[in-house]
């Protein structure tokens, strides 16, 4: 193998010996012995002719897997369990699995093992009677990721294991002393007001419904869009409180026939209220929203919904689970927030 070599001479010299590590491969390819890594690992996170070069020149190398960190390979398994809010979006919970998952795989050999488990988020006494189960097995656990749906509850639940147990909330954040991965949600709801006040005439009236804090991340983004709404030009109506799918869908019906409604913002319920209500109503308005799912996808591509902003929901996942592994492997405790990134989904850049 000579493409994509930039060490020659370190290559020569390797050839001979019966063990090579990932560190001696990438500096052979001249890459990080991170990406080195991942292709052996069957990571998603590596372009495909990567791998596929990192995989021929290992093999040439006879580069065995299992001479990765043996010192971690080692060691006794290690349980991490992960409990994280089922929504009524199926694609955020998904993502989330998958990115937990994909972390699993890639470091199974080290004996990390992730034990996933979804409770309907509208369920937090399941959560806890499942935590404290968990805990009842404390010797046994290194580790919870949790997204907490009564977060007081959960606190309370797991102070006398502060220190004992690596702990990581994800999502929805547990306290500022506990690592945490997730999305500024205050942000994400000013980032949606800013790009509704370009996209909004001075003047024009926009319609604010508030469905509640579901104690994740709605109460956050009404918070967020408000404080940036307010600074703008634009004529708001609301915010006008109502709580659910039906109250919503009749209190737009009702303000927008007696008002000249040019956009519409909802910070819960949002893709539920739009797939029911009379497209009609919807006409000629500007609607925005947060998140992904099929169903705002077709939104999006019929022309209802103007664009969402969405979190990086399986880098949250994955993330998490990383940020964990280093905690329980390398003793590194020193992350406080990983703050997820924001992307802004238009009908231009929507992806199948």
């Amino acid at each position: 193998m000579s493409d994509g070599i930039k060490n020659k001479n370190d290559f020569k010299e390797l050839k001979n010996l019966k063990r090579v590590t990932q560190k001696e491969i990438a500096k052979i390819l001249g890459i990080s012995r991170t990406t080195v890594a991942r292709a052996i690992n069957g990571s998603e996170f590596i372009k495909e002719e990567t791998k596929l070069k990192i995989l021929e020149l290992a093999s040439e190398l006879n580069y065995e897997k299992n001479y990765i960190g043996s010192s971690l390979a080692n060691q006794k398994e290690n349980i991490v369990h992960c409990l994280i809010a089922d929504s009524f979006n199926e694609f955020y919970t998904s993502e989330i699995i998958r990115g937990l998952n994909t972390i699993h795989k890639e470091y199974s050999m080290y004996n990390y093992n992730v034990k996933i488990t979804a409770t309907e988020i509208h369920s937090p006494d399941k959560q806890i009677e499942i935590l404290k189960n968990i805990l009842d097995d404390a010797d046994n656990v290194s580790g919870l990721i949790i997204t907490p749906l009564n977060k007081d509850t959960v606190y309370k639940i797991l102070q006398p294991y502060f220190g004992k147990i690596n702990i990581i909330s994800i999502g929805t954040r547990l306290s500022e002393n506990i690592p945490h991965v997730g999305p500024n949600h205050i942000v994400q709801g000013s980032i949606v007001a800013g790009i509704v006040s370009n996209i909004l005439r001075k003047d024009e009236k926009l319609l604010i419904i508030d469905n509640g804090d579901d104690q994740i991340s709605s109460g956050m983004y009404l918070k967020g869009f408000l404080k940036r709404i307010r600074n703008t030009y634009i004529d708001i109506v609301g915010p006008i409180y109502c709580g659910n799918i039906e109250d919503s869908i009749h209190t737009i019906k009702e303000v927008c026939s007696k008002n000249d409604i040019k956009g519409i913002y909802i910070n819960r319920y949002a893709q539920e209220i739009y797939d029911i209500i009379d497209k009609s109503i919807l006409e000629g308005k500007k609607i925005v929203t947060h998140g992904m799912a099929n169903s705002i996808k077709n939104l999006i591509k019929s022309g209802i919904i103007s664009f969402t902003v969405m979190e990086e929901i399986f880098l949250e996942g994955y993330n998490a689970g990383k940020i964990m592994f280093e905690m329980i492997y390398k003793k590194n405790n020193s992350i406080n927030w990983s703050v997820s990134g924001s992307k802004i989904i238009f009908l231009e850049n929507l992806q199948d």
